[in-house]
């Protein structure tokens, strides 16, 4: 198999297709905005913040894949896990924009060239994007296992989406 199948199946087991793990939509089926904003008395962050951080990391590196500069960024990686708590509309919402900007990835990634995967990311950086990508999957994963925990904690995982 090409990197750029491996890429895109991994992404893809991210996004929707059940594989060795959770997807993120099932990891996210069922879950009230309430739900999303629970947290606890550690510095957990809570669904919703979890979700807002991948929304952040997954465009910047989708912008920058598309060879458009990303803005610069305010403030720290601590930041990109907004608190956000709002109505049933606008957890939908947002669980809308991720599963967007997951597909996107899959369509861009889909139309690239192989040889895409093997450029330099960054400017001067080193590397290629075949590296950033398979890290931006470890990263998705990373957190949908977070999501699935959370979840089990707070009682409300239902394990007919995966993992009992």
């Amino acid at each position: 198999m090409h990197s750029k199948q491996v890429i895109i199946e991994q992404m893809a087991s991210c996004r929707n297709q059940k594989n060795w793990f959770v997807p993120m939509s099932n990891a996210l089926a069922g879950l009230t905005a309430k739900q999303a904003s629970e947290r606890d008395e550690s510095e957990n962050h809570s669904i919703w913040q979890i979700v807002n951080h991948l929304i952040f990391w997954n465009e910047r590196w989708l912008i920058r894949f598309k060879s458009i500069p990303p803005p610069k960024i305010k403030g720290s990686n601590n930041e990109t896990f907004e608190n956000k708590k709002g109505s049933e509309e606008d957890w939908k919402l947002t669980v809308k924009k991720l599963d967007d900007v997951l597909g996107e990835w899959e369509t861009e990634l889909m139309m690239a060239e192989e040889s895409k995967l093997l450029n330099e990311p960054v400017e001067g950086a080193g590397g290629e994007w075949f590296d950033v990508l398979s890290q931006i999957a470890l990263h998705n994963a990373y957190h949908i296992g977070q999501i699935v925990h959370l979840r089990k904690q707070h009682g409300n995982w239902d394990s007919k989406h995966g993992v009992s």
